[in-house]
């Protein structure tokens, strides 16, 4: 299974930071602080998508846009949102390129 999106970008920083001098991971463990950190993450952000089923649920909620059928009333009863709302929540949603 692949990482998460989160976990991958945790990956990135933590190397980052290492690279720069800004921090020293003592831990022999390979990503054992960046492992401490997801978990932490979860807690509040529970996102365990990979960035292929992250772009997924992207490219599903973008499918109104295609022109299918549902008036505006029938979209918000079965989504929940409206089409505005849904297109400001996907947006929120970020997929790595």
């Amino acid at each position: 299974m692949s990482n998460s999106v989160v976990k991958v970008e945790l990956i990135k920083a933590i190397k980052e930071l290492e690279e720069s001098g800004d921090i020293v991971v003592v831990n022999p463990i390979e990503n054992a602080v960046v492992d401490k950190i997801f978990n932490t993450v979860q807690n509040v952000s529970p996102n365990m998508l990979s960035a292929n089923e992250l772009r997924g649920i992207v490219n599903a909620l973008n499918a109104h846009k295609l022109g299918f059928g549902l008036g505006e009333e029938d979209f918000q009863s079965i989504v929940g949102l409206t089409k505005e709302e849904l297109n400001l929540a996907v947006k929120k949603l970020k997929v790595p390129e």
